[in-house]
């Protein structure tokens, strides 16, 4: 898929690694593609890797928010891990409530929140 790598860490989680080609303003691109591959894999959990991601803006916060609800939707939770500290500045400085997904240091922490 162009703009995002999908990978299956187990039978448990996938981790999904957002490429340079990645346009997060137009999320419903990706649905299908992220959706089929979760039922596909029976996903319990979806790990996404931010540490690539410097800064996290509105438009990225949708985008990390439409994902939590695809998995939520499909009943696997969704972690957001190696976020930045820029990237967290950002985050925080858009949000004023907590963000309703979860965040792990590591995808080895994230992996473990999943059993």
């Amino acid at each position: 898929m162009s703009g995002i790598h999908l990978t299956v860490l187990s039978r448990k989680c996938v981790l999904l690694e957002p490429g340079i080609s990645l346009d997060p303003a137009k999320p419903e691109d990706y649905a299908l593609d992220i959706i089929t591959f979760i039922q596909k894999n029976h996903t319990q959990g979806l790990i996404y890797d931010l540490k690539n991601i410097p800064l996290i803006d509105h438009t990225y916060y949708q985008w990390l928010s439409y994902l939590f609800t695809l998995c939520k939707l499909n009943n696997a939770q969704f972690i957001v891990v190696h976020m930045q500290p820029s990237a967290a500045y950002g985050l925080a400085r858009i949000i004023s409530e907590p963000p309703p997904f979860k965040s792990a240091l590591s995808i080895e922490s994230a992996r473990e929140l999943f059993f």
